[in-house]
């Protein structure tokens, strides 16, 4: 099981994504819903729009994520599991879905089961559902979801998993070899991002790293100064190379290190199911202040421009 996660402004997009109204034969079908209507695009939106004016200053406030799963699973997964699995799948990132409106929708246009939950990050107290460490939460979720309900453990077939999913849109619209290239090279960086998921906040160091990438079809490639500290770490895949900061600042070879020592350090002070756990969650922690401290530096360079124009935009 795969959740992929994005925040969003616009409730109406999103409604009519789902929902694919002008586009019946992916076979778009409400499995369950909770606070809002679902016989149309239009009603939907408003009812979250409705709950959402208590949060005016909230910019992003529509959670989505796509639930994938292995084609293996389409017999266990019926309408009824799906819809239990989406619940489930709230409550484990603490939203409670009996105070929240939610809607979970599911497509027939592609071979593997996929279902598209859409939430409103204000819940119907008024208060904002957090979106902090989202990303990572939702695959601790996934890893849970996969042992309760028996199901294939995503990580370990997540190549094959692609495969049958097709090729991206990218790919699909590449007319020229150098367009195909590009193409090919964006769908390796999406597989190596997944499987870092997985495994870099499982790692102590970059020789764990990469025999637990290496069964997934992925190498890694590191670079050291003089002083023997990292200073560039590639990955590759079926002849794509990707730098880490390429796939995300958190895969960087100076904030994976980080990572690591957090993973050595907690591993030795705990026992081991404790350790792996927490240095997870640290992990995310890390990767939340190394973005944090790089928005600073760039606020302090853009500061004197904001001052000579005596205003400025703040972007979402």
């Amino acid at each position: 099981m795969i959740g992929k996660v994005k925040v969003n402004q616009s409730f109406g997009a999103m409604c009519r994504y789902v929902l694919q109204e002008k586009t019946p034969d992916k076979q778009a079908e409400v499995l369950a819903a909770h606070g809002v209507r679902t016989d149309s695009a239009a009603h939907m939106a408003a009812d979250f729009d409705a709950v959402r004016a208590m949060r005016p200053g909230l910019g992003k406030a529509v959670l989505h994520v796509a639930l994938a799963f292995p084609v293996e699973e389409k017999e266990k997964l019926t309408n009824e599991v799906m819809g239990r699995i989406a619940q489930d799948y709230l409550k484990g990132l603490k939203i409670d879905p009996e105070n929240t409106q939610w809607a979970v929708v599911r497509h027939q246009d592609k071979t593997h089961p996929h279902m598209h939950l859409v939430v409103n990050r204000v819940d119907l107290d008024g208060q904002t559902v957090s979106d902090q460490f989202i990303g990572s939460r939702s695959v601790d979720v996934c890893k849970g979801i996969e042992q309760e309900y028996g199901l294939i453990v995503a990580d370990q077939v997540g190549r094959q998993q692609a495969r049958e999913i097709g090729p991206t849109p990218k790919q699909q619209r590449a007319v020229s070899p150098q367009a195909q290239q590009s193409a090919d090279w964006s769908r390796a960086r999406q597989e190596i991002g997944r499987a870092l998921s997985y495994t870099a906040g499982q790692a102590g160091s970059f020789d764990e790293l990469r025999e637990a990438l290496r069964p997934r079809g992925i190498e890694l490639e590191l670079t050291r100064r003089k002083d023997g500290s990292p200073a560039g770490v590639v990955f590759a895949q079926d002849g794509h190379r990707v730098k880490g900061s390429q796939v995300g600042r958190e895969y960087s070879a100076g904030n994976l290190e980080t990572g690591f020592a957090k993973v050595r350090e907690l591993g030795q002070a705990r026992d081991p199911a404790q350790g792996w756990q927490q240095a997870g969650q640290d992990y995310a922690l890390a990767k939340l202040a190394a973005e944090y401290s790089q928005a600073k530096e760039r606020q302090a360079q853009q500061q004197p421009s904001k001052q000579q124009s005596r205003g400025f935009e703040m972007g979402d």
